[in-house]
């Protein structure tokens, strides 16, 4: 089973133990506002369940001071990632109103402590930030299929659709020497640091990477039945131990197309926050520039269901071929993703197969509505689901 972890906002692969089934009836978790260094405490490690690193022989050595803070990215503060149209209804479990000084912490906060994020195949590490929060750093890896651009990439998607299901995310640089100097200082297996010498460039002493938010909720559980997509492409009645869920399932699917993820489903990564609401983790396998533009591997997902919600649908129109150009999903993520601290994250290609994805995306949908009728297809939303108390 692969593993994962977050933080305030949500990582990549790192193992966990098995997650209780979820809380019947909460969703909506806000991210927690950011404490005030005077009364700042640990954050708890909520978007993980994986255990703690063993301690390492290898005697710690001194913590260093923090780095000297970049400045904050006016531009991305000023105007985060947001819908132009509403996402009526299912409300994901992420407070979006709280971005603003989460990327305003993740992009210029004094880094007190880096430590190895324990588990997963992908070199992760644990920041903690002078204010207490907390946030995971994944780099720039030279062997691995662990993409940190995808992560921000998907951050800015989700915004722009109105899902509200990943964490906030943006891009980093931090000194190399510093985090080897960090990771000493943990005492972490020396061989752990020997491969990320070998394994993590950087360019002017400068690691780059993505810096994800740490969730304020446990991680529990959400995986679907097997074989639950099952006639999800008839007018059969929906079974009762999806209905619940399906809403959510089909957004997944379908944000996992558009950003071409083809690493939701091996294990681990399907999970719901604070016991309420599905959330998008780990999405580092996405926007791929070498596969296909038409998402050949990851439209197999979506062909066997016809079930979607109608929200989605709107708004996916509204950023297809149909619309103005400027108003295309590529064209609209191309926008906000400039205002990103390591921007260029994407390259215009990638733009141009994101908009490809959404226009046979649309196809799908529309050729499920000839076959089965609007009133099977398309799912209306039930009220929002009461605020959670998990944080």
């Amino acid at each position: 089973m692969r593993a994962l972890v977050v933080l305030l906002a949500l990582a990549t692969a790192c193992s966990r133990a098995e997650p209780p089934s979820p809380t019947e009836g909460a969703t909506a978790v806000a991210l927690p506002p950011a404490p005030s260094a005077a009364t700042a405490k640990p954050a708890e490690a909520l978007a993980s369940n994986a255990p703690a690193p063993a301690a390492s022989s290898a005697a710690p050595h001194p913590r260093p001071p923090p780095e000297k803070a970049p400045k904050p990215p006016e531009a991305l503060l000023e105007s985060p990632p947001r819908p132009s149209l509403p996402h009526a209804g299912l409300r994901g479990p992420v407070d979006p109103s709280k971005d603003r000084q989460w990327l305003e912490r993740l992009t210029s906060a004094p880094i007190t402590e880096i430590v190895r994020n324990p588990g997963g195949a992908t070199i992760t590490l644990r920041v903690k930030f002078a204010d207490g929060s907390r946030a995971v750093f994944k780099p720039e890896q030279k062997h691995s299929a662990s993409n940190y651009r995808s992560e921000i990439a998907a951050y800015h998607v989700d915004r722009l659709l109105g899902f509200a299901r990943t964490a906030a995310v943006a891009g980093r640089t931090i000194g190399f020497g510093h985090i080897v100097e960090q990771l000493e200082a943990a005492g972490v297996d020396p061989s752990f640091l020997e491969r990320f010498r070998s394994e993590v460039p950087s360019q002017n002493g400068q690691v780059a990477g993505a810096m994800i938010a740490w969730h304020a909720g446990r991680l529990t559980n959400a995986e679907p039945p097997r074989g639950w997509t099952a006639r999800l492409r008839t007018a059969d009645p929906v079974a009762s131990e999806l209905e619940r869920r399906l809403p959510e399932w089909s957004d997944l699917l379908v944000f996992d197309f558009l950003i071409d993820n083809t690493d939701r489903w091996s294990g681990g990564n399907v999970l719901a926050l604070g016991g309420g609401g599905l959330i998008f983790l780990d999405n580092a396998a996405g926007f791929a520039p070498w596969r296909s533009s038409r998402g050949e591997n990851t439209m197999n997902r979506v062909e066997p269901v016809c079930r979607f919600r109608k929200a989605t649908r709107d708004a996916l129109a509204a950023a297809g071929p149909a619309s103005a150009a400027e108003a295309h999903l590529g064209s609209r993520l191309e926008r906000s993703l400039a205002k990103d601290p390591l921007a260029p994250v994407l390259g215009k290609a990638q733009f141009a197969a994101l908009d490809a994805r959404v226009a046979r995306l649309l196809e799908h949908v529309a050729e499920c509505q000839r076959e089965l009728g609007d009133g099977v297809v398309l799912l209306a939303d039930a009220p929002p689901p009461p605020a959670s108390s998990a944080d």
